[in-house]
Formats: structure tokens, C-alpha cells, sequence
């Protein structure tokens, strides 16, 4: 890892999943452009369903290490 550090089985599995949801976001992107208004609303709405899960994700992850420290 570029910091030197090593990953806990958690922390590989996060880094994995997160590689898994970015290839995916990526995917809808593009597959949205084939597709109507309406259907394209709905690609959008689960794309943004993603990103704030992980983004949520992060900002736990982040006050948790804060209590370590």
C-alpha cells in the first residue's frame, strides 16, 4: 500500500468492495446514455444509492479511527 500499511481482513474486504462498486458506477454510467429519460432517472437514483452507502461508509470508518488515535 502507498502509506505503508497493511489491511486487516475488513480492510481488504472494504478496499474490494469499493474497487467492485466503482467498476459498477462506471457501467451505469455509461449504460445510462442508451436509455430513455425515465430509465435514466432510475440508473442515476441507484448510482447516487451507491456512492452515498460508501461515502457513509467512509465518514464511519474515519470518526472510528479518531477514537483509536
Amino acid at each position: 500500500m502507498a502509506w505503508g500499511g497493511s489491511l486487516n481482513k475488513e480492510g481488504s474486504d472494504y478496499v474490494r468492495n469499493l474497487r467492485d462498486a466503482d467498476k459498477t458506477i462506471k457501467f451505469l454510467e455509461e449504460f445510462k446514455n442508451e436509455l430513455n429519460d425515465e430509465d435514466k432517472q432510475i440508473v442515476s437514483d441507484t448510482i447516487n444509492i451507491i456512492v452515498n452507502n460508501y461515502t457513509k461508509e467512509s465518514k464511519n470508518d474515519s470518526q472510528t479511527l479518531k477514537w483509536v488515535n
